[in-house]
């Protein structure tokens, strides 16, 4: 199952066993802020990660990689039955500088758009499916 900047967050706090509050006004942070980070509401900006990862005295890389990971996520070592393939990561279909073609025709950003949220979507159904056959 992949983990998302909401549960890593929510585990640190709960393995030191401090509230949503105490952490907020420790890292001067709103407990909502905090709340809909913790409930992949929304995304900490990297500012906070960094706060955050002070006060909880460990590396920002991992959770920073989580939240931005076209940014922060360390390069993974290619499987040897891919050597000579052409490896296309599903995060770049929309990064801004990937270009989208079908039929040797350029996909306007709506499609690519729709490509890569498709694309996602097929991803998350089958983690989904998978943790619940466990």
């Amino acid at each position: 199952m992949t983990e998302t900047v909401g549960s890593a967050l929510r585990q640190i706090r709960k393995n030191r066993g401090e509230s949503i509050v105490e952490v907020a006004k420790a890292t001067h942070t709103s407990p909502a802020s905090f709340t809909k980070w913790e409930n992949d509401q929304t995304i900490p900006s990297e500012r906070s990660i960094r706060k955050l990862a002070e006060y909880y005295e460990s590396d920002p890389l991992d959770v920073l990689a989580l939240a931005y990971p076209d940014k922060y996520a360390k390069a993974k070592k290619v499987e040897p039955d891919l050597e000579g393939k052409t490896v296309v990561r599903v995060e770049d279909l929309l990064s801004e500088g990937t270009v989208l073609t079908y039929n040797e025709h350029v996909l306007s950003a709506a499609k690519k758009e729709l490509v890569a949220s498709f694309a996602a979507g097929l991803i998350i159904a089958s983690n989904t499916a998978a943790a619940e056959a466990e």
